[in-house]
């Protein structure tokens, strides 16, 4: 089958709980899970695909549509979060408008959380649930042959009698070595870039999959679960990559580090080959330790992103992130003595802040943390966690908020915040009110201009600070 796997335009997201002029610069990086059933699918050999990156090429609705009908695929794929859901029901749409034998397949983090109400939408013919490379490549061979996917586990599909069919539930891929390398090279990989970078050519790459933690305002894949790569398998990734030129990786996994010891022969093998490339990772406050520190700085990283989330002991319990704010700065100074670049992400407007002074106090943690970078964002309540469900359950959250928008979505539709005692508006001001105490201060902006290395690393740093100053 002829295949081609879309990554949508962003012309109709919903508001993100980041100021839209900040969110707007912040990077743009590869379709990792697109890239990850394309190389599965190249492995098997039976398929034509081809992935499209409507972000990186900068394509609207209709340039996607141009480009579906130049290539006149049997399938097409998408994925997308439920930010995304209006674009992906657009494209969709446009698919079947060019003609209705094309067979449309959704995957990725919205399907993951809604797989039922994906199917309630006629455009759709299908949809994979959480990991999708062996599954989608059952799927193709079983469409390839003319039959439904009765026997496939873990999909959901529309029958020939126009039924709604959810097939039995799918193990996660225990082994992730199994798993060929993303083919980066299959896309334009010279476009995408992160604005924290110093350097310009960027990419992400992914250790491990789930998480073992259960923070209560999260509503990742995989919770309570993790399973991981071998370290050998994970340099091995970072070695194609500085094969091909690029200069910054992006580790995205939920959670690095949960294994100190694979961190360590990480760090170990890197500095054996000599492997010089710069990467970075997303960790937890309570993962941080001098020794794995001290072994990443040796082996090239370059920045930590935490997320802190809140400034009081209080905030920390009720999100359930198992620690206080003394571990917070015990642990953070030790990040501070490294040298690393810090980011640190802030929750504002949680259930514990009943008042502006409640809320300062986070702001004000975030500044004497002082990381190199702060991101501040309005707390959103998302169906199927822990502090969605106490919002239902205490009437402050409208189920039928969500359930509404999921019916019939709309670009209009703005996710709820926790309104027990601050407005929308109230909590959009003082989150605008965080990002300029945190960085319009005389010794962060002289930082800032002090670490420029290039052109492209002032022109980016430029935009990001021009959108907050415009706040």
């Amino acid at each position: 089958m002829k295949v081609l796997l879309v990554n949508p335009p962003r012309e109709h997201s919903i508001s993100s709980e980041v100021p839209t002029s900040v969110n707007a610069e912040i990077n743009t990086m590869p379709p990792l899970g697109l890239l990850y059933l394309e190389a599965w699918l190249a492995s098997q050999g039976r398929h034509e695909v081809r992935i499209l990156d409507c972000l990186a090429e900068g394509w609207d609705g209709s340039r996607l549509e141009e480009e579906v009908r130049r290539e006149s695929p049997d399938l097409v794929g998408l994925t997308g979060h439920t930010h995304d859901l209006v674009d992906m029901l657009e494209v969709s749409r446009r698919v079947k408008a060019l003609s209705p034998e094309i067979a449309v397949w959704w995957g990725g983090p919205h399907v993951s959380d809604f797989p039922s109400q994906t199917m309630h939408y006629p455009e759709v013919d299908g949809c994979i649930p959480n990991e999708g490379e062996q599954a989608f490549a059952e799927v193709l061979d079983c469409l390839a042959d003319g039959r439904e996917p009765h026997q496939v586990a873990g999909v959901l599909f529309r029958s020939r009698r126009g039924e709604v069919v959810q097939t039995s539930g799918r193990d996660p891929i225990r082994d992730l070595d199994t798993l060929p390398f993303p083919r980066r090279s299959t896309l334009d990989y010279r476009k995408y870039s992160y604005v924290l970078g110093s350097q310009a050519i960027a990419t992400s790459l992914l250790t491990s999959r789930g998480c073992p933690y259960h923070c209560s305002f999260c509503n990742t894949p995989g919770r309570g679960s993790w399973r991981s790569r071998s370290a050998h398998k994970v340099v091995d990734e970072m070695e194609k990559c500085a094969e091909l030129g690029i200069h910054e990786i992006y580790m995205v996994d939920d959670t690095f580090n949960v294994q100190p010891e694979r961190t360590l022969t990480m760090c170990e093998e890197i500095r054996r080959r000599n492997l010089r490339v710069n990467w970075n990772i997303r960790t937890r406050v309570n993962l941080i330790t001098a020794e794995t520190v001290q072994a990443v700085r040796q082996a090239g990283c370059t920045r930590v992103h935490v997320g802190v989330e809140s400034g009081t002991d209080e905030g920390l319990k009720i999100l359930n992130k198992n620690l206080d704010t003394a571990q917070v700065r015990q642990k953070f100074q030790i990040l501070k003595d490294s040298g690393l670049t810090t980011v640190c992400y802030f929750m504002l407007g949680c259930p514990h802040e009943r008042t502006r002074d409640d809320v300062l106090a986070t702001i004000d943690f975030a500044r004497e943390l002082d990381p190199d970078y702060a991101l501040f964002g309005v707390l959103t309540p998302y169906p199927r966690t822990a502090l969605y469900e106490e919002g239902v359950r205490r009437g402050i959250l409208d189920p039928e908020h969500w359930e509404g928008f999921l019916r019939d979505p709309r670009s209009d539709f703005r996710p709820q915040v926790w309104t027990e005692f601050f407005t929308p508006e109230e909590l959009g001001e003082l989150c605008e009110l965080a990002f300029k105490r945190f960085y319009l201060r005389p010794r962060q902006m002289l930082r800032k201009l002090l670490e420029i290395r290039s052109f492209q690393d002032l022109s980016r740093k430029l935009k990001a600070g021009w959108s907050i100053a415009k706040l």
